[in-house]
C-alpha cells in the first residue's frame, strides 16, 4: 500500500508506506495520476471525499495498492475518477484557507485516512 498525502500526520503514520507531496490537494492528485499510469499502482479507496466542504480541505491523501491481476477495475476508471475529482478540484484556491483551521483540516483528513485503511491480516 502507499499512501500519497500532503498531510505531515499521515506521512507521520505512514512511515514506511507514505509518498509525501509538497503543495496544494491537486498536487496530490497529479502525483496519484503520474503513478497509476505507470501501471504499477491501482486506487485503494475514492480519491474524493463525500462532499462539498470536504472538497476544500487543503490536505489531501490518496491510498494506492500495488496492481495485482488485472480484473478489478480497469485503469482507464480508476483514471476517471481522479480526473473527475480534479475537475472539481481546480476550481477551489487552496490559498485561501485560513490559518487558524488548518489543523482541524489536517484532523479530518488523518481520520479519513485510518479509515480508508484496510483492515489487518491475522
Amino acid at each position: 500500500m502507499l499512501a500519497v498525502s500532503n498531510n505531515p500526520l499521515v506521512l507521520e503514520h505512514a512511515k514506511e508506506t507514505g509518498h509525501p507531496v509538497e503543495g496544494t490537494p491537486l498536487d496530490v492528485l497529479y502525483k496519484v495520476l503520474e503513478l497509476l499510469a505507470t501501471g504499477e499502482y491501482k486506487l485503494l479507496a475514492h480519491p474524493i471525499a463525500g462532499n462539498e466542504r470536504l472538497l476544500r480541505n487543503p490536505f489531501r491523501t490518496v491510498l494506492l495498492d500495488f496492481s495485482g491481476p488485472p480484473g478489478e477495475q480497469p485503469l482507464s476508471q480508476q483514471l476517471a475518477y481522479v480526473n473527475r475529482a480534479l475537475y472539481k478540484m481546480e476550481q477551489i484556491d487552496y490559498s485561501s484557507t485560513p490559518p487558524n483551521t488548518l489543523e482541524d483540516y489536517r484532523a479530518v483528513d488523518y481520520q479519513l485516512y485510518l479509515g480508508a485503511l484496510p483492515p489487518l491480516a491475522g
